[in-house]
């Protein structure tokens, strides 16, 4: 964004930011004074998300943040495609600067956020703040995976001493995700705890959800075409994974990496409710890629059919639906991910 914006017009323009709908939080300092030429840090924060804890978490964030002299905005989600509305009016607005824009709820929010922000890129913006993530959510597999710690005030160093690094999405058509895209019994998994709302969290839900779902899920064929030639077969699941984990700690695909450029594609066939519930254990401790039922496919691109649409599900939501082709977007965004932890790719040069 433009470096030559008048202190006047960043000053109008922030306030006017601020009152985009009352979104801001009721103890947010509105004074622009505080405005540092290297921009401001925006958190979007899910208010209801984790009951109650989104807010709750942004609110901590924020006031370790300007305890470290940084300058900050938060804004509050009010209905579903809140936090991709609010990243896409920071972006347009020419008159202010940022230098990260945080997601602060689950796994859903940061999606949204993080695919503006790839959306953005992929049109040759060169001057985009990087993505902030702070977990708040249910599960934080996206977090977990670039070891972004949940407490508040850990978190918020990051935001500001983390190094802004060039991190793959995954995109089933032409919708972006973070963690893990899924189709078969995992899907309907998702689609499950998600219809229970709140009253179970993280892995706990999931593998409930796993109990209730296999009761009556019948394996669907599906058709696999990609650059590792073509499968089709009646299957448990079929994992697009850009990180290991998703269901809050439920290791799908052990080796995947949101740094290397591909997606592990972890297909289990078809096989019996009494092998299934076998499995479950091989999974949580990371021995089936082993087992003869399951394959891991490294692959960058591939497109998938059932003769009946199934659903796409990833980062705790409904993406799609098939036919699709996903795919990897290599170095889709930067993130903010702490100096010291597991992703050890270089910053990003362009930025």
């Amino acid at each position: 964004m433009p470096k030559s914006v008048t202190t006047t017009a960043r000053r109008s323009a922030y306030a006017t930011f601020l009152s985009g709908a009352g979104k801001e939080r009721p103890d947010h300092d509105n004074d622009a004074d505080a405005m540092t030429d290297s921009g401001s840090i925006l958190i979007i924060t899910n208010p209801t998300s984790n009951a109650g804890r989104g807010a709750r978490t942004a609110g901590l964030v924020a006031a370790e943040l300007r305890t470290m002299g940084a300058d900050v905005i938060v804004r509050e989600t009010t209905q579903a495609g809140d936090a991709k509305r609010i990243t896409g009016e920071a972006l347009d607005d020419p008159n202010l600067q940022w230098r990260c824009i945080a997601a602060c709820g689950g796994d859903g929010t940061i999606q949204q956020v993080a695919g503006v922000l790839a959306r953005a890129r992929s049109r040759g913006s060169t001057t985009l703040p990087s993505l902030g993530v702070i977990p708040a959510g249910r599960c934080n597999d996206f977090a977990h995976a670039l070891g972004i710690p949940k407490d508040p005030h850990r978190a918020a160093t990051v935001l500001v001493e983390g190094t802004p690094t060039p991190i793959d999405l995954g995109r089933v058509n032409d919708r972006y995700f973070c963690t893990v895209a899924t189709v078969g019994i995992d899907a309907e998994v998702s689609s499950y705890v998600d219809s229970i709302g709140g009253r179970l969290k993280g892995t706990v839900a999931y593998l409930l959800g796993a109990l209730r779902v296999l009761r009556r899920y019948e394996a669907k064929t599906v058709r696999l075409e990609g650059d590792f030639g073509k499968i089709e077969q009646s299957i448990l699941l079929a994992s697009s994974a850009n990180t290991r984990l998703y269901g809050g700690a439920i290791p799908i695909a052990p080796d995947a990496d949101p740094t290397d450029g591909q997606l592990d594609l972890c297909v289990i066939d078809a096989v019996s409710k009494l092998a299934a519930l076998r499995l479950i254990p091989s999974i949580l401790a990371s021995r089936h890629p082993s087992r003869r039922e399951v394959r891991i496919i490294r692959t960058k691109q591939f497109k998938i059919d059932a003769a009946e649409p199934m659903e796409i599900w990833a980062d705790g939501e409904r993406i799609g639906s098939t036919p699709a082709t996903i795919e990897i977007v290599p170095a889709a965004l930067l993130v903010q991910v702490p100096p010291n932890g597991p992703i050890k790719a270089a910053p990003d040069q362009r930025s």
